[in-house]
């Protein structure tokens, strides 16, 4: 009876989905199977849908999309050609012995994709995630190549599923799954991660669900600046010989209003008393951000060595690397694995404008290079979030392609996609999940200075709604970290605010009102803090002000001075880039006076801006670009025609030490939350057996009274 109703329904369906169906899609509308013994290929709007059946796998072309809506299982090998995208319309079960030959596109609107075998990402392979998606492995492995990544679009959530993950090599900075954005959300559910290396999670919220473990030897380093969630019932797991480290990239007591954002340091948040973190013989290690645990349980098994008074603090950087540009480096940019740095500039002894070096610490090795365009010259170069591609923009005298990408293998660009924009462009700056590129310059074809194109991996298009008539040149531009905001910066716009702040909803920019700043005079570079908190303006000699350098608290709807976080550099600012962690300043610009240090670097505590007087540079003349490794520990600067000793391209190691300060107890380990009420005394269990040696403070802040509101 069931089977009668159910066919009728699934007609209907299909009857209707035939119109706009390519002709080399597959669908079947009857019980009789369309059985594909051979490789199948999808090209542009291709679906599959009903009684069809792929039992040697399939090819999806560059740039297309296969809607899948299959009643059967999958076999074979799959490629997606890197950029071709596999859409689930319901669930799909991947057979056993099943392989992807290639990274891609996955989305599931929700749906399932079921493994029924181990499955291995290959190595060098990005795959990203574009719509909400689970994976269940129904218990098997889910193997990730050296090198590569599982990526997390902005606004998509990820769940993974009765699986354990494991990875193959790959650098810190790199990990083997990334939330992209603020907004981007990873789930785990009934899980176990063994890593190889440590494994980093820099932005984003994960959701823990059931059973989630973290075992063999190495870090699960949580960087977000957003909380995230062990459900009611869950239980997250840290293994013997592990590290669980607690670095959000932020300042907890910055007044702020975003949503997802918070005042307190509440970054791993258990949702009731069921949730739980278990401590088994690890390691835990919090910044002096601190880190409260609330409502759940803790517990203690084994020994667990607990740290929260030693932090890292920059006091000098050391030149370690250089290299002969033979002319101005105008932009410097590090790869996000951290492996590559990318030089744009004017003219070179080579020729090329576009060069890529790689670096082992030490050196800096010629990776791949690029001629821009003959006599004309790069202005800004953006490395694309998940390192395949490289945006290029400035004049190109012989085509008038201003904007240009270029795909990276590791050792050769190749141009994928370039557009004519109009007079000059300077800044390029792709979104967090690298799906859009804004560009900016002076005098475009169009009138509209700041203009923002989608990406797909082979071509760039305009996204009509979202361009803005700046009313003079346009010198920098920033996304936010959750994608939601572009900043951009310039000279004598219409409005008389050289920095606005505008509202990106994928398909246009609204000007936040509130969110401009009148500077005075030309603004040559914007750069959101890791956390979206605050926004670092730099430029030329402001009127009145002396302030060459600003910071502005960023609300979501306004922009406010920190009156202690201003620089008076004495001369032109050029550039101005935020440390990973959010807890440090780099500057540079053209020859400061009365200092002869063109690149400064500061520490920031939410409050006040304060030179290191180590981490200065006396570079001889213009440094046009300064910009942070992935990881901190790397800062690499550009310029023009250095003094002696000097070379446009350097690199320079920051000197770190550890660093042990007295601690509120606020901002130590925390269990319970008092001032929230009794349904937030978290329970702490040591169990039979258990030590927990600790340095540093941990209080037990609770309503009851169990164990008393004491340090510990």
């Amino acid at each position: 009876m069931k089977k009668f109703f159910l066919f009728p329904c699934i007609v209907l369906t299909y009857i209707i989905c035939v119109a706009n169906l390519a002709a080399t899609s597959l669908i079947s509308i009857t019980t009789q199977p369309n059985y594909q013994s051979a490789p199948y290929v999808f090209r542009k709007n291709d679906a599959a849908q009903g009684f069809v059946r792929l039992n040697n796998g399939f090819t999806v072309l560059p740039d297309a999309c296969v809607r899948m809506d299959v009643l059967f299982s999958v076999s074979g090998a799959i490629d997606l050609r890197e950029t071709g995208t596999l859409l689930l319309l319901r669930d799909l079960v991947l057979a056993d012995g099943v392989t992807f030959s290639s990274g891609g596109n996955l989305g599931g609107k929700g749906c399932r994709l079921i493994l029924d075998g181990d499955v291995t990402i290959p190595s060098n392979k990005i795959m990203h995630i574009t719509k909400d998606l689970v994976i269940d492995a129904k218990g098997h492995t889910f193997n990730i190549g050296a090198n590569s990544q599982i990526f997390v679009d902005t606004n998509v959530t990820l769940t993974l599923c009765n699986m354990t993950i494991t990875n193959q090599q790959h650098a810190s900075t790199f990990p083997p799954i990334r939330c992209a954005a603020l907004t981007s959300k990873l789930a785990l559910d009934d899980v176990v991660v063994t890593p190889v290396g440590d494994f980093l999670f820099p932005s984003g919220q994960l959701f823990i669900h059931n059973d989630v473990a973290i075992t063999g030897t190495s870090a699960f380093i949580y960087m977000s600046p957003v909380p995230s969630f062990i459900t009611s019932g869950a239980c997250w797991y840290f293994g013997i010989n592990t590290t669980f480290s607690v670095a959000p990239a932020t300042f907890t007591d910055a007044p702020y209003a975003l949503n997802n954002t918070y005042t307190n340091n509440s970054f791993i948040r258990m949702v009731d008393a069921t949730a739980m973190l278990y401590l088994d013989g690890c390691s835990v290690q919090v910044t002096q951000t601190g880190c409260r645990f609330s409502k759940g349980t803790i517990a203690f098994d084994n020994n667990v060595a607990c740290r929260s008074d030693t932090t890292l603090t920059l006091t000098s950087i050391t030149l370690r690397a250089q290299q002969n540009y033979g002319s101005s480096a105008f932009s410097v940019n590090w790869s996000p694995d951290g492996r590559y740095v990318a030089i744009g500039g004017n003219a070179p002894t080579s020729g090329n404008d576009v060069q890529v070096y790689s670096f082992n610490g030490t050196t800096l090795t010629l990776a791949a290079q690029f001629d821009f365009s003959t006599n004309g010259y790069v202005r800004r170069l953006n490395w694309h979030p998940d390192g395949r591609y490289l945006a290029a923009g400035g004049v190109d005298v012989t085509g008038s392609k201003r904007v240009q990408v270029y795909s990276f293998n590791g050792t050769a660009l190749t141009l994928v996609a370039s557009i004519s924009w109009g007079t000059e462009v300077y800044p390029v700056s792709w979104s967090p999940d690298g799906r859009f590129l804004a560009t900016g310059g002076n005098s475009p074809t169009s009138g509209k200075e700041v203009q923002v194109y989608s990406f797909n991996g082979t071509s760039l298009s305009l996204v009509s709604g979202a361009q803005v008539d700046y009313g003079a040149n346009v010198i920098a531009l920033n996304w936010s970290p959750d994608g939601n905001y572009l900043a951009i910066g310039g000279t004598n716009p219409t409005s008389g605010n050289e920095v606005q702040v505008y509202r990106f909803n994928g398909a246009s920019l609204s000007l936040v009102s509130a969110a401009q700043v009148d500077y005075g005079s030309a603004v040559n570079s914007v750069n959101w803090s890791p956390d979206g908190r605050y926004l670092a303006i730099a430029g030329s000699g402001p009127t009145p002000s002396v302030f060459e350098v600003q910071v502005y608290r960023f609300t979501g709807t306004s922009l406010t001075l920190v009156p202690g976080a201003q620089v008076d550099y004495g001369a032109g600012v050029l550039s101005a880039n935020w440390s990973p962690d959010g807890k440090y300043l780099a500057i540079a610009g053209s020859g400061p006076t009365p200092s002869v240090f063109e690149a400064q670097i500061y520490s920031f505590d939410g409050a006040a801006l304060t030179l290191i007087s180590g981490a200065q540079i006396d570079y001889g003349t213009t440094v046009h670009s300064v910009n942070w490794r992935p990881d901190g520990r790397y800062l690499a600067i550009g310029g023009q025609t250095p003094g002696a000793g000097h070379e446009e391209i350097e690199v320079y190691k920051c000197d770190f030490v550890n660093s042990t300060t007295t601690q509120a107890l606020s901002n130590s380990i925390v269990f319970g939350q008092s001032a929230q009420g009794s349904s937030y005394d978290a329970r702490v269990n040591a169990l039979a057996g258990a030590h927990v040696l600790l340095s540093g403070s941990m209080s037990y802040d609770s309503v009851s009274g169990l164990l008393g509101d004491e340090e510990w």
